[in-house]
């Protein structure tokens, strides 16, 4: 009977080994590839901590002297596809930043989508290169959650939450974040503002630490966030795209601080995102204004905001 046992086992053995070679097994999965197309696009993997781990494409363009876009596809280091699209921004006496509202109006309380509010100030005289949603809103009301300025005129001067801050344009054409402190200590040089929420994501070249904020850290969200450089003359405008998996997988905010580091902010903070997240460009520099990433709403449908950004020629 042992030697009966013995048998069989030696056998199941063999059977095991057999069914177990490599034979099916999958290829080896190809390296991840950090290597960009575009100087830019390498400079943004090359300091991205890590965060950026393959590099599908990037596409990098001039709209006009000092503004600059990027679109990146690529691979996040959790695997997961990622959708990116950057304005570098130089100010000068040519280009500067605008807030935008409905129908190029100072007030706020109405909706309109940003593409709408960029074609209105361009009704108006301005010359539109790109822009962006900016603030968080009530979305019945459509009222921002912090304080709103516009060429100069302050649209609106209180905040209705205590987690804002606040990005600036000031008369002088520089570029600041600031915390609602130092908003109140030096809102007298604000020609332009929208806010933000909650924590700064960089401060003095330094990212922040999270872990009290009062946003959905951990998320994977469609994002807009803007950052500047430490002279305050260069301005980073960003959207990330998400939920949609197979095409962009949205950031949550430490990926965001990864990637404000990368394009070399000194000061960043985080504007409105998920279904508000937009970004739109000019299509050539006598094209029209086209929108390039895909906002949420109804599987690319752009949502009715209160607040944008407008990269204006002067």
């Amino acid at each position: 009977m042992k030697t009966y046992r013995y048998m069989i086992g030696m056998l199941l053995c063999v059977w095991l080994l057999a069914a177990c070679d490599n034979s099916n097994a999958f290829d080896e999965y190809a390296k991840f590839d950090t290597t960009a197309q575009t100087a830019w696009g390498q400079s943004i993997v090359n300091g991205s901590n890590g965060y950026v781990a393959h590099v599908k494409s990037d596409r990098a363009y001039n709209l006009a002297d000092g503004v600059d876009v990027l679109e990146m596809a690529f691979l996040a280091d959790d695997g997961l596809a990622m959708q990116m699209f950057l304005f570098r921004i130089a100010l000068s006496d040519k280009i500067t930043l605008r807030t935008t509202l409905a129908n190029d109006k100072d007030a706020v309380g109405t909706g309109q989508t940003i593409m709408k509010q960029l074609e209105a100030m361009q009704k108006n005289g301005k010359r539109v290169l790109g822009g962006t949603n900016a603030d968080f809103f009530n979305t019945t009301t459509y009222i921002p959650y912090g304080v709103c300025y516009r060429d100069g005129v302050a649209v609106k001067t209180s905040f209705n939450r205590t987690d804002c801050n606040v990005f600036v344009i000031s008369k002088d054409n520089t570029a600041y974040c600031f915390t609602a402190e130092e908003y109140a200590l030096d809102k007298d040089i604000v020609r332009e503002a929208v806010c933000g929420r909650s924590t700064l994501l960089l401060k003095n070249g330094e990212q922040l630490d999270q872990s009290a904020n009062t946003m959905p850290v951990a998320n994977m969200e469609p994002r807009t966030a803007i950052g500047v450089s430490q002279d305050g003359k260069e301005v980073y405008l960003m959207v990330v795209d998400g939920r949609n998996f197979y095409y962009s997988n949205g950031a949550d905010l430490l990926d965001l601080m990864n990637l404000m580091s990368a394009c070399g902010a000194y000061d960043a903070l985080n504007l409105d995102g998920g279904g508000s997240s937009t970004f739109i460009a000019r299509d050539g520099a006598e094209g029209e204004l086209k929108l390039l990433n895909w906002p949420t709403d109804q599987g690319g449908v752009m949502r009715k905001v209160a607040t944008g950004l407008a990269i204006v020629e002067q």
